[in-house]
C-alpha cells in the first residue's frame, strides 16, 4: 500500500509536468496556478529531498529567489551534496534563478 508521502510526491510530479506544459505553451497564469498548488502540497508533505527539489523549482518559476534559497538551505541540511541545491545557489549568484 502506498503511503501519503508517496502519493503526495506523485501528485507533485504530475502537477509539475502540467505546469511545464502550460509554460511551454505560454499559458503563464495556468502554469503559476500549478506551481502555487505544488508549493501547498510540498508544505503538507514531510521534508524529503524530492519534495524540497520540487518546491525549489516552483519557487524559481514563481520568481521567488530568496524563498528558493531558504528552501535550498533546508535541502542542503538533508543532503549537503545535493546537486540541484548547489546549482540553484550558483544560478542565484550569477543572477539567474531558474534551475
Amino acid at each position: 500500500m502506498e503511503n501519503k508521502t508517496d502519493t503526495n510526491i506523485e501528485n507533485i510530479r504530475r502537477m509539475n509536468e502540467i505546469a511545464r506544459i502550460y509554460d511551454a505553451t505560454r499559458q503563464r497564469e495556468k502554469s503559476e496556478m500549478y506551481h502555487r498548488a505544488i508549493l501547498n502540497l510540498c508544505d503538507e508533505t514531510p521534508k524529503s529531498e524530492t519534495a524540497l527539489q520540487y518546491k525549489i523549482h516552483s519557487l524559481n518559476c514563481l520568481n521567488k529567489p530568496y524563498k528558493s534559497l531558504e528552501t535550498t538551505g533546508e535541502l542542503l541540511n538533508l543532503n549537503p551534496n545535493n546537486l540541484m541545491a548547489l546549482i540553484n545557489i550558483a544560478n542565484f549568484l550569477k543572477g539567474g534563478s531558474n534551475v
